[in-house]
C-alpha cells in the first residue's frame, strides 16, 4: 500500500488520519458527555486528559488538512456534480469544525487560567483571564460538538447508501486493508 493517494485509492496516510481522528473524537465525545459523572478527586486528571487529546485531535486534523491539500484525491466515475458538491461541503465542514472545537476548548481554558498541562509545561495561549470569554468559548464548544454528531452521522449515511445501495467501493478504499 503507497503512503501517498493515487486517482483510484486512498494511501495509508490518509487511512492512518482518517480512522485516528476519527476514534479519537468518538471516545471524546463520549467522555465529554460523561465528564459530569466522574468523582471530584479524579476529576482534574480527567478534564487535563480530555484538554491533550483535544490538543492531539487538532494537531492530527491540521496535519490530515494539510496532506489533503498536497495529495489527489481517489474520485468514483459515477458521482453527479450534486454529489460531488455535497461530498466536498461535508467534508470542509468537518474539517472546519473538527479543528475550530478543540480551538474553543483551549480557548475557554486559557481564559479560565485551567489551561492543558503535561507534566509541568503548561500548553497555555497567551490570553488573559476573561470569564465572559470562558462562557463563550465553552458554548462554541458543546455546539461545534452537537454539529460535528450531526455532520459524522450523515458522512455514515453517505457512505453506507454508496457501499449498499450504489454498490460503490468508496467504504472498501477507506478500510485500512483496503
Amino acid at each position: 500500500m503507497s503512503l501517498r493517494n493515487s486517482k483510484k485509492a486512498y494511501g495509508s496516510v490518509a487511512k492512518f488520519f482518517h480512522w485516528s481522528i476519527f476514534i479519537l473524537m468518538l471516545g471524546m465525545m463520549a467522555f465529554g458527555y460523561l465528564m459530569g459523572n466522574i468523582p471530584d478527586n479524579y476529576r482534574g486528571i480527567a478534564y487535563n486528559t480530555h484538554k491533550l487529546i483535544g490538543l492531539l485531535i487538532l494537531s492530527l486534523m491540521v496535519l490530515r488538512a494539510w496532506w489533503a491539500l498536497i495529495n489527489t484525491k481517489p474520485q468514483s466515475a459515477h458521482v453527479t456534480f450534486l454529489g460531488r458538491f455535497s461530498e466536498r461541503s461535508v467534508h470542509l465542514f468537518l474539517y472546519a469544525f473538527i479543528i475550530a472545537m478543540p480551538l474553543a476548548g483551549w480557548i475557554g481554558s486559557s481564559a479560565a487560567g485551567r489551561a492543558p498541562h503535561l507534566g509541568e509545561m503548561i500548553l497555555s495561549l497567551p490570553i488573559e483571564k476573561n470569564k465572559a470569554l470562558v462562557e463563550q468559548a465553552f458554548n462554541v464548544h458543546a455546539n461545534l460538538a452537537l454539529i460535528i454528531i450531526f455532520l459524522v452521522n450523515l458522512h455514515i449515511l453517505a457512505v453506507l447508501y454508496h457501499f449498499f445501495i450504489k454498490k460503490e467501493r468508496t467504504l472498501r478504499r477507506m478500510m485500512p486493508n483496503g
